[in-house]
C-alpha cells in the first residue's frame, strides 16, 4: 500500500480538529508516522525479548506489522524528568489490528510495548496558558514564564485545578476550552495494583498491604494537598461498562482524596456524545462549563447509585400531571416515580377504585399515622383505628402504619390474610427507612414486622391477582431491589412508570449564618407587611430555641394579633388543641390562620392545594431530618410561592458510626446500632443463625445502602439540600443578611421564649 505523507498529515490534523482541539496544540504534540518509524516509538523497551543480534523476534514484528501502514503519534512532557519530552505516548494506527480477546473489536490505540502506562501532559501554547489562567483565577508570574517546565510546572506549583480524562484527544479539547487536563489511556490506568508474573497481587514494597493499589507516579506528583481534581470519563449505557467505570472512578478518586485532594466527578449526560470532546463539539463550550460548575464531590457521586432508578420504564412521561395511565392487568409490581405535586395520590386513588370494582381489598402502608389517615380519606378506605366503628370494617381493606404489621397491634396483622389483594406503599423510600432504622414503636418488634412484611410480599406477588404499588418522588433501585429480594422465589419484572417532568418551582432564598436569625428577621418583616406564611421546623420541644413551641411563643409575643396554628406530634394529638386531627382536612383549616408553624408531621403525603393564601414558605432545618425529608416538607404547598430556608452546614444526625460505606456501617460499635444490626440480621435469617449458606441479608443491605446515603448527605447537609432543591426546579438565591440590631433582638426574644417554656414544662 502506497502512503502519501501529506494526505495522512491532513487526515490526522482533521481528526483532532473534529474533536475540538486547537490547531496549535495539535501541531505541538501530534506527529504522523509511517514505515518503520513507528517501531522506534512503540518497541523500544529493554523488557522486549530480542534475538541474539538485537533484532525483534518475528512474532513481535508480525504482531506490529500494521503500524507500518501509518498513523499518528502523540506524547507530551515528562513532569518527573524536568519536563523534557516524554518517551512514552500513544500511536493510533490508520489500520488497527484485531483484539485477540474480543475478536469482533479492533485495538484503536497502541502504547509502547512492555512499558508501564503513564499520563499525558500536552505541550500548551502561551495563549492557551493565559486562557487556563483566566479561568482558574491563578496569575502567571514572570518566574513561571521563565521556568523550563512552563505550563505544567505552573499547574503543579500553584495547585491549579486539573481534570483527568480518558484519552489524549479529550485532554486537548479541554485545554482548548481553558481547563488544565491530564489524560490517562484508560479508566483503570490512573492507579496500579502490584502483581507478580502470574497476575497475583503481591506485597507493596515491605509493607503488609497485599495488593494495595497506588496512584501512578505521574498523578501522584500532581496530587498535592488542597488541589481540586475533577474526573470526567466517557459515558456509556451498557450496565457492565457503567459499573467498571464507576469502580475505576471510586478507586482512583479515593487514592487522590487520601493525598489531600478535593475530588469532584463530572458526569456527561447520556446521549450521542460519548466523550467530553464530542460533547463540547456537539453542545458548545458553555454546556461543558455548566457541567463543570455543577460537578459533585466524590462522596456524593458514589452514593448516587443508591438514589437512582435505573430500571427501564414501561411508561415514560414528561408532563405536569399524571392524568390517566393504564397498567396492564397482568403486572404485579408497579413502580411510580413522579415529581412532588404531580398527582401521584390522585392516580393511586383511581387504582384503588379499580381494585374495589374487582372485589379486591387494598392495604395502604405508611410510615406516619397522619399520612395514613389522609390517604385513607382520599382512597375511601378505613384507617385501622376506624375499622371497628365503621360499617364497612375491613371489607375494602384498611390503612396502617408499618409499625403495626404484627399480631399484637391494633390491626392484629396476619400476612396470611392477604393474597389476591392490592398493597400500596406510598412514599416507599421513607416507609422502608422508618422500618429499618426508626427508634419508635417499630424498633420493639422489628424482627416480627420485617418477617411479616416478607411473608406479605410473597403472598401477594405469588397470588394470581395480587399487586404491589411502590410510589414516591424519590423511589430508587434500592427500594425496588428490597421488595424483589423479599419476594424470594417469586420472580417478577417491575412495571416502571417515570414522569421526568421538571416544573419551575420558583425562587428559594438561602439564608447564611450559624443559626436562622437572619431568616426569622426576614420573616418578621414579611409578617409586618401582612399576608400569610408557613414556617417549617425540624424540632418541636420547648427547650429547642428554633423548634415549633418556642417559635410559636416568640411570635405570639411579638405579634399578639397574629392567628397562629402550631402543627406537631403533640398538638395534633391534643383534643383541646385546634390542630387536633387537622392533617386530613388541612386545606379547609389553614385558611383561618396567618402563620402556621409545622414540625416534620407535615413532611409527606399531605398536599396543600389552596391558592392565593400563603405568601411564602419558610424552613429552619437543623440537620436532624434526611435531605429528602427537607425537600418533601418544602413541597407540601403546591402553589409557586417564594421559599426561604436556613440549613445547617453539617447534619447532626448520623446513622451508626457515620460511615459512608455499607461495610463501614456494619462495623459500627455503637450499642444501639449493634442491636439494630442484630435485629435486622435475625429478620433476614429465618433460623436466627449467622452461618446459613443461603443467608440473604436483604434488610441489612438496604439499611446499609440508605444509611450510607444519609451519612454522606449529613456531612454536606446544606450542599445536599440545595442540590436537591435545584433538582426540584427551584432557583437558589442568596438572601441578604439583616442588621446586627435586628438579629440580636431575634436571638434575645427566641431565648426568652424558650427558657420560659422549658421552665414551665419542668414545673409541670
Amino acid at each position: 500500500m502506497r502512503i502519501i505523507e501529506s494526505d495522512s498529515q491532513v487526515k490526522h490534523l482533521q481528526e483532532w480538529l473534529n474533536s475540538g482541539v486547537d490547531e496549535e496544540i495539535t501541531a505541538l504534540n501530534v506527529r504522523s508516522l509511517y514505515g518503520t518509524t513507528p517501531h522506534e516509538y512503540l518497541l523500544y523497551s529493554p523488557k522486549i525479548s530480542r534475538r541474539n543480534d538485537g533484532r525483534l523476534r518475528d512474532r513481535d514484528l508480525k504482531k506490529y506489522q500494521h503500524i507500518e501502514l501509518g498513523g499518528w503519534w502523540c506524547s507530551g512532557v515528562d513532569p518527573l524528568n524536568d519536563y523534557v519530552l516524554m518517551m512514552w505516548g500513544c500511536f493510533k494506527p490508520d489500520h488497527p489490528r484485531r483484539d485477540r480477546q474480543k475478536i469482533h473489536k479492533f485495538i484503536k490505540y497502541e502504547h509502547p510495548y512492555r512499558e508501564e502506562t503513564r499520563a499525558f501532559f500536552l505541550l500548551v501554547p502561551n495563549r492557551i496558558w493565559v486562557k487556563v489562567s483566566n479561568r482558574s483565577g491563578i496569575p502567571i508570574t514572570e518566574e513561571d514564564l521563565q521556568h523550563p517546565g512552563g505550563f505544567w510546572h505552573w499547574v503543579w506549583r500553584h495547585n491549579v485545578p486539573v481534570t483527568i480524562v480518558e484519552g489524549v484527544k479529550k485532554a486537548g479539547a479541554l485545554l482548548t476550552a481553558g481547563y488544565a487536563a491530564i489524560a490517562i489511556p484508560g479508566v483503570n490506568a490512573g492507579y496500579r495494583t502490584p502483581q507478580d508474573e502470574y497476575g497475583t497481587a503481591t506485597c507493596v514494597e515491605r509493607s503488609r498491604n497485599i495488593g494495595k493499589p497506588s496512584l501512578i507516579p505521574d498523578l501522584k506528583h500532581f496530587a498535592t494537598q488542597g488541589r481540586q481534581v475533577n474526573i470526567c470519563f466517557d459515558q456509556d449505557n451498557k450496565p457492565e461498562t457503567v459499573q467498571r467505570v464507576r469502580t475505576a472512578i471510586s478507586r482512583m478518586g479515593r487514592l487522590l482524596v487520601n493525598e489531600g485532594c478535593s475530588l469532584r466527578v463530572i458526569d456527561l449526560p447520556l446521549g450521542a456524545s460519548k466523550g467530553v470532546d464530542d460533547f463540547i463539539v456537539a453542545h458548545g463550550q458553555s454546556a461543558f462549563d455548566a457541567l463543570y460548575n455543577t460537578a459533585v464531590a466524590l462522596e456524593l457521586w458514589e452514593i448516587k447509585l443508591f438514589t437512582l432508578l435505573t430500571y427501564p420504564p414501561a411508561i415514560a412521561l414528561n408532563q405536569r400531571f399524571l392524568d390517566h395511565l393504564l397498567v396492564p392487568e397482568g403486572e404485579k409490581l408497579i413502580i411510580l416515580k413522579a415529581p412532588k405535586g404531580s398527582g401521584k395520590t390522585q392516580w393511586l386513588s383511581t387504582e384503588v377504585a379499580k381494585a374495589h370494582d374487582l372485589g379486591r381489598r387494598v392495604l395502604i402502608i405508611t410510615h406516619r399515622i397522619q399520612l395514613g389517615e389522609a390517604l385513607c380519606d382520599r382512597f375511601g378506605v378505613n384507617y385501622v383505628t376506624e375499622v371497628r366503628t365503621s360499617g364497612t370494617g375491613t371489607l375494602l381493606g384498611y390503612g396502617v402504619c408499618v409499625d403495626s404489621l404484627h399480631q399484637e397491634s391494633q390491626a392484629r396483622f396476619n400476612p396470611n390474610d392477604w393474597s389476591n389483594d392490592v398493597i400500596i406503599i406510598d412514599e416507599c423510600d421513607q416507609v422502608f427507612w422508618h422500618l429499618l432504622n426508626s427508634g419508635t414503636e417499630v424498633a420493639k418488634r422489628r424482627v416480627s414486622v420485617l418477617k411479616n412484611l416478607k411473608q406479605l410480599v410473597q403472598n401477594v406477588l405469588g397470588s394470581e391477582h395480587g399487586k404491589i404499588y411502590l410510589s414516591s418522588a424519590d423511589v430508587s433501585d434500592t427500594d425496588v431491589k428490597y421488595v424483589l429480594s423479599l419476594a424470594g422465589e417469586y420472580r417478577v419484572n417491575p412495571f416502571v412508570i417515570v414522569n421526568n417532568y421538571r416544573h419551575v418551582a420558583g425562587n428559594c432564598y438561602n439564608y447564611s449564618g450559624s443559626n436562622p436569625k437572619n431568616l426569622i428577621a426576614a420573616l418578621d418583616k414579611a409578617i409586618a407587611k401582612g399576608g400569610h406564611h408557613l414556617l417549617c421546623c425540624s424540632a418541636q420541644k420547648a427547650k429547642s430555641k428554633w423548634g415549633t413551641q418556642a417559635l410559636e411563643e416568640r411570635f405570639r409575643r411579638k405579634f399578639p394579633h397574629l392567628r397562629i396554628l402550631r402543627i406537631d406530634s403533640e398538638s395534633v394529638a391534643d383534643p383541646s388543641h385546634a390542630a387536633m386531627g387537622c392533617i386530613s382536612h388541612l386545606n379547609e383549616i389553614l385558611t383561618e390562620y396567618d402563620l402556621v408553624i409545622a414540625s416534620p408531621s407535615l413532611e409527606t403525603g399531605v398536599s396543600i392545594d389552596i391558592e392565593g393564601h400563603f405568601d411564602g414558605v419558610w424552613g429552619i432545618f437543623q440537620g436532624v431530618q434526611p435531605v429528602n425529608s427537607v425537600r418533601q416538607m418544602l413541597a407540601r404547598v403546591r402553589e409557586t410561592v417564594d421559599r426561604h430556608i436556613w440549613v445547617r452546614e453539617w447534619g447532626m444526625s448520623v446513622v451508626g458510626n457515620g460511615s459512608t460505606t455499607i461495610g463501614g456501617l456494619l462495623r459500627s460499635q455503637h450499642v444501639a446500632t449493634q442491636a439494630n444490626i442484630a435485629l435486622l440480621s435475625a429478620a433476614d435469617n429465618a433460623d436466627l443463625s449467622y452461618i446459613d449458606q443461603n443467608f440473604q441479608p436483604e434488610s441489612l443491605q438496604t439499611w446499609g445502602k440508605r444509611g450510607s446515603v444519609i451519612n454522606v448527605e449529613m456531612r454536606r447537609y446544606r450542599e445536599s439540600v440545595l442540590a436537591g432543591l435545584v433538582e426540584d426546579g427551584y432557583t437558589i438565591i442568596d438572601a441578604s443578611d439583616a442588621s446586627d440590631d435586628e438579629t440580636g433582638a431575634v436571638i434575645e426574644s427566641v431565648k426568652a421564649a424558650s427558657v420560659e417554656l422549658y421552665a414551665a414544662e419542668c414545673e409541670a
